[in-house]
């Protein structure tokens, strides 16, 4: 359904050698062919007022080829986009910088520190910068702790030699709802969503929006009608709103007069969230100093 794990560790140990982002670009075009090979699962629907749903993808171990490895690990966090559901890509608003150490989650996969953090970034570039983290750290970080249970269910369950049925019932027998199962892989993917805190929660769907509501509506597409006949003739300027992108941006200043925004993101977004250091108000004052000059 989407990617897979790497190939083999001594081929991917030599790519890696030679190019880690090209092994992870090689990998993900590999793991699409091999995706196709899998049952489709049902598009998520997040429901009302819940901007950030999807699936966490636990990996059995029992699976063929890169998906055979010695204990359950982690596979990734996926809000379910476009043709997969309903949920917004909501991007990061501190930085988007790629990981650079292995973690723990990832760790139980096997394999060398390097191919393992390539993996993560073709994660992170592929689904966290969707996923409404503040940066790969509150991505990866979110990740590993929602895995920790799950991981351990079935690691128990294979320890008794239980099969990938066993692995499912026993998940759902913990509270968890597992949304599909990848047989070709033997992975389970379990339903999870984020409420507007951006902090990522397994949840049955049918809980989602008791559980993760509250996000403001979407605004509507440019040029849209909202079949309003008592419009105001003048629409609102742009503007930033909480856990919503501002106008998009290629520095400070061109969020300097927008109502409500305060610096230009990493996201490429002017955003509302100031920046957190101390040293870096005066930025901040600079940006005000400037939308006064302009006034």
């Amino acid at each position: 359904r989407r990617t897979t794990r790497r190939p083999s560790h001594k081929s991917w140990r030599a790519m890696m050698k030679h190019n880690r982002r090209t092994a992870a670009l090689v990998h993900a075009v590999v793991a699409g062919v091999l995706i196709e090979a899998a049952s489709a699962a049902p598009a998520m629907v997040c429901g009302e007022g819940v901007a950030l749903c999807g699936v966490l993808t636990i990996e059995s171990g029992l699976g063929p080829g890169a998906y055979a490895h010695d204990a359950p690990s982690c596979h990734g966090l996926w809000p379910e986009t476009d043709a997969y559901g309903t949920s917004e890509c909501v991007r990061p608003d501190a930085s988007a910088g790629d990981p650079t150490v292995v973690y723990p989650c990832y760790a139980a996969s096997g394999g060398d520190d390097e191919s393992i953090v390539a993996f993560e970034i073709h994660e992170w570039e592929k689904h966290g910068e969707c996923a409404g983290a503040r940066d790969e750290a509150d991505y990866f970080d979110q990740v590993c702790a929602l895995a920790q249970d799950p991981i351990a269910t079935v690691a128990a369950v294979r320890a008794a030699g239980g099969d990938l049925d066993a692995m499912a019932s026993a998940v759902e027998a913990a509270g968890y709802e597992v949304f599909s199962v990848d047989t070709a892989n033997a992975q389970l993917l379990l339903s999870a969503c984020a409420p507007p805190d951006r902090r990522w929660t397994l949840a049955a769907t049918a809980d989602f929006v008791d559980t993760c509501g509250g996000w403001p509506p979407r605004p509507p597409p440019a040029g849209g009608d909202d079949d309003d006949d008592d419009d105001d003739a003048s629409a609102p300027g742009p503007a930033c709103v909480p856990n919503e992108h501002g106008p998009p941006c290629a520095s400070d200043e061109a969020c300097v007069g927008v109502a409500h925004c305060v610096r230009c993101a990493h996201s490429g977004f002017c955003t509302d969230v100031p920046l957190p250091d101390a040293d870096d108000q005066a930025a901040q004052t600079a940006l005000r100093s400037a939308a006064a000059a302009q006034r």
